[in-house]
């Protein structure tokens, strides 16, 4: 961009007023500058760039977004809603982009485990930094937009040898209590040597106004580590703008299992980037989303196979009604070092609609010549054969829509191993389906 236009003025106003009172202003200021003037220099996206050639954010930045000063008070049946029964875990709440310790509860830690505020960690921290190889690696107008505006988050650490002993559930709640206010979240989730933990991070949005959710993970597993990470997104499907990034980096041995289902949002733009920079790593990456009316959802994926005997698993999942627009791009790159690299990838989407659309790309890049690689991409209807047999069992054309629709995602829901958390997508799954919502209770 050649030259700053009246949308970056206005950022650029905005980050004037807010400055001061964003936390780590005295460590990480110059940080947050360069952020600001990458995002301001390059502005929004656009189609003309390719990895945004079928997402147009020209609804988004015409919104004049801004940050919330303090969380909007929640009612307990507005937070009740957004835990799924039954659900034994540790829990996180930030709401309108700011740590709520009143509605967090976090007592009880394993010994090595730490898990507080990202702005308690920027504040307090010496060394605290927004930076990170891996983002460099991947920059992004959006990515800097995040480093000079974040408000807050969740920082996790656990030590050598420490096991998190139930999930930690991350609710990243939109208030909607006042017009085009915007969360710029950062998490940081860091597993040393031999540890293990299961992180949920659930993005939701309540009432009726317009809101911009933008979120970068950051997840390093050291030697031997796991880390179970499910990203659960319902934004509002009118008003709800959500963008989010993972980068995450493994070292030798480590495995991580990322579970991501979108089942909301106007506009969602989810990016996933891994580098699997270890011998013997593992990256699972599993994803279902569902589409109605006008909601355009679109997943980008790389998966960078740097070192050898690495293996990768990638099953994505659509169901789009409506007219409404699916994107998935996954990226497979394997580096002319990963000899012995293992990597599959695949993609299927069911279209509800004859309005309904789906622009599916993998790729796969391979330098090594020592490899085991596919990837393959599939784009259909319901199998009317299914359809007349569940009929003639006595379910109405509607319901027997509904349940082959659900049958064709729910080997991704199960894949969790959490049952509270696994009835929860199903039933909000069922929801989002033509005539499912008489099945929602008896998943």
């Amino acid at each position: 961009m050649d030259q700053i236009t009246p949308a970056m003025d206005y950022y650029l106003a905005e980050f004037t007023r807010v400055e001061r009172n964003l936390p780590g202003a005295d460590k990480i200021g110059e940080q947050r500058q360069d952020g600001l003037r990458a995002f301001t220099a390059h502005g929004f996206p656009t189609v003309r760039e390719e990895d945004w050639k079928y997402t147009d954010l020209r609804p988004l930045s015409k919104h004049t977004f801004e940050i919330s000063d303090q969380a909007a008070k929640l009612d307990a049946d507005t937070l009740a809603a957004c835990i799924p029964e039954a659900l034994d875990a540790y829990r996180v709440v930030v709401v309108d982009g700011h740590f709520v310790a009143d509605l967090s509860q976090l007592s009880g830690l394993p010994a090595g485990v730490h898990i507080g505020s990202f702005a308690d960690y920027l504040n307090d921290n010496a060394k605290a930094s927004i930076q990170h190889p891996l983002l460099d690696k991947q920059p992004g107008s959006l990515v800097a937009m995040n480093a000079a505006f974040v408000t807050d988050g969740v920082h996790v650490e656990l030590q050598r040898n420490a096991v998190l002993d139930k999930p930690l559930h991350v609710i990243t709640l939109a208030s909607g209590s006042e017009d085009e206010r915007m969360a710029q979240v950062r998490h940081r989730f860091e597993l040393h040597e031999n540890s293990q933990a299961t992180i949920i991070e659930h993005y939701i949005g309540v009432g009726e106004l317009a809101y911009f959710t933008n979120a970068v993970t950051e997840a390093v597993t050291h030697a031997n580590a796991q880390l179970t990470r499910c990203r659960l997104q319902e934004e509002s499907p009118r008003r709800g703008y959500h963008v989010s990034v993972l980068f995450a980096h493994q070292e030798r041995d480590s495995r991580i299992y990322n579970h991501s289902f979108d089942l909301g949002g106007r506009l969602a733009r989810i990016d996933t980037h891994t580098w699997l920079g270890g011998e013997n790593t593992e990256i699972g990456l599993y994803g279902v989303f569902i589409g109605n009316d006008r909601q355009h959802i679109d997943n980008h994926t790389r998966v960078d196979h740097a070192i050898p005997h690495g293996t990768s698993r990638e099953i994505f999942k659509g169901v789009l009604d409506g007219r409404s627009r699916g994107v998935f791009n996954g990226k497979i790159v394997i580096h002319q070092d990963a000899q012995k690299t293992d990597s599959e990838q695949s993609s299927d989407t069911l279209l509800l609609s004859k309005k309904a659309e789906i622009d599916a790309k993998p790729e796969l890049e391979i330098y090594a010549d020592d490899v085991i690689a596919a990837h393959g991409s599939t784009v259909g209807q319901l199998d009317e054969d299914a359809v007349h047999y569940l009929r003639s069992r006595g379910i109405d054309e509607t319901g027997a829509r509904a349940i082959l629709t659900y049958s064709f995602a729910r080997e991704l829901v199960q894949m969790l191993n959490m049952e509270p958390l696994e009835r929860y997508i199903e039933s909000t799954l069922m929801t989002k389906l033509p005539g499912g919502e008489l099945f929602a209770n008896v998943v």
